[in-house]
């Protein structure tokens, strides 16, 4: 009798298990989102945030992961309307290409994530809409975008041999280093776009900004279009005088520019070959100890031998090698001036300084250069509209 009861007993504790880890699973698997009766489920957003923290080196990428399955369930389901489908092949082409902008092998990376508990389907999917996604607004909106001979004569004007453009920019630099800061800083920089008068931007770049511009209100110097970095550009030439930006998430910080005013160039402004500049970091006491006996990148060699605490070197990179948040830092510097980049740690901080930036030689534009980039930009515009009616007409229940 005892016997019986025994196993009785261990039959019971094993149900009990598997009722516990079915439930565990159902939990996991259940739908949490429903786009158009779409699910998305727990797990699906868990690795999505993952993922994407992964992407963004930065955490609190939660809603961002439901804003972006919410769209990935539009993105695909307009592309089986359109009959667009991809095969497995072009689908690991296009995982493998991606891999090797981050000169890594495709099971290198796969390998990479696993580490960090994001599985191969993950990653599948994510690029999988891309690419589909791509597909659809080529085929939809290719008739739609080719620019007219018009256009592209302006767009030379403006950018090629017969003259350049030239822009007037406030900017306000919002600190986002922890998840909490991140939220408080989208929120600051929602009320910050809704401003039209460019002296209020000013008076809130100067009372919120960290960037070193906001004791002149945050108003930068003129700077010619070509320079500003490939990503600022065609958004900085979509605005008129007196508008402002959407809000720039870069590493630890968002960004707001407004434009002031624009002023056209009798003669092609140079390309900027390469950008030379210093980056000095290490406790914040050394580093301002040092940043009081520097004028030029190069007095900072004598600031380091003397304290080894300090961690310093010039850099020389071509514009598309440096990082967005870097670019747009550097883009309001003049040689020999320097500015805090927003960093996580109190107890660290760290400066760059702009020492050259070196132009090349001018050259002529090619027209087809210049209609491709239009094309591409008016493509993105209307991606960009065409995605919006979508979710504006979609319905989508949280569970």
């Amino acid at each position: 009798m005892i016997k019986i009861t025994l196993r009785i007993g261990l039959a019971a504790l094993v149900l009990i298990g598997s009722l516990n880890s079915a439930a565990l699973a159902q939990g996991l698997f259940d739908p949490v989102i429903s786009v158009n009766r779409a699910a998305i489920t727990a797990y699906e957003l868990e690795q999505r945030e993952r993922f994407l923290e992964i992407l963004q080196r930065s955490s609190g990428m939660a809603q961002r992961a439901r804003d972006s399955l919410i769209e990935d369930r539009l993105k695909m389901a307009a592309a089986d309307r359109a009959s667009i489908k991809l095969s497995a092949t072009q689908v690991t082409k296009a995982m493998e290409d991606f891999a090797g902008n981050a000169n890594l092998g495709l099971d290198q990376l796969l390998a990479s994530l696993a580490q960090s508990g994001v599985d191969a389907q993950t990653y599948r999917d994510f690029i999988k809409v891309g690419v589909t996604w791509r597909e659809l607004v080529r085929a939809r909106f290719a008739a739609r975008s080719a620019p007219s001979e018009a256009e592209i004569d302006r767009a030379l004007a403006s950018a090629g041999a017969q003259g350049g453009v030239k822009v007037l920019l406030t900017e306000i630099v919002l600190p986002a280093g922890s998840a909490e800061e991140l939220n408080r800083a989208r929120q600051t920089a929602e009320r910050l776009g809704r401003i039209t008068s460019t002296a209020d931007f000013s008076e809130q770049a100067r009372r919120l900004s960290v960037a070193q511009s906001r004791v002149n209100g945050g108003r930068l110097e003129w700077a010619n279009l070509s320079d500003l970095p490939d990503g600022l550009r065609p958004i900085i030439s979509g605005l008129r005088p007196g508008q402002i930006t959407k809000p720039l998430e870069v590493t630890n910080a968002i960004v707001l520019f407004q434009l002031r005013d624009v002023a056209e160039t009798t003669a092609q402004s140079p390309e900027v070959a390469a950008i030379e500049y210093a980056r000095l970091s290490g406790p914040a006491e050394a580093v301002q100890t040092a940043v009081q006996m520097a004028d030029t990148c190069d007095d900072f060699y004598g600031a380091v031998k003397a304290d080894p605490a300090l961690s310093f070197k010039i850099h020389s990179e071509s514009p598309d090698q440096i990082s967005q948040a870097l670019s747009l830092r550097l883009m309001g510097l003049d040689k020999d001036e320097f500015d805090a980049v927003p960093t996580s740690e109190g107890d660290q901080a760290e400066i760059v300084m702009l020492c050259a930036r070196v132009y090349a030689a001018l050259e002529d534009v090619s027209r087809g250069q210049v209609a491709d980039n239009l094309r591409s930009a008016r493509i993105s515009s209307l991606a960009d509209g065409f995605l919006a009616e979508l979710r504006a007409s979609a319905d989508i229940v949280y569970h």
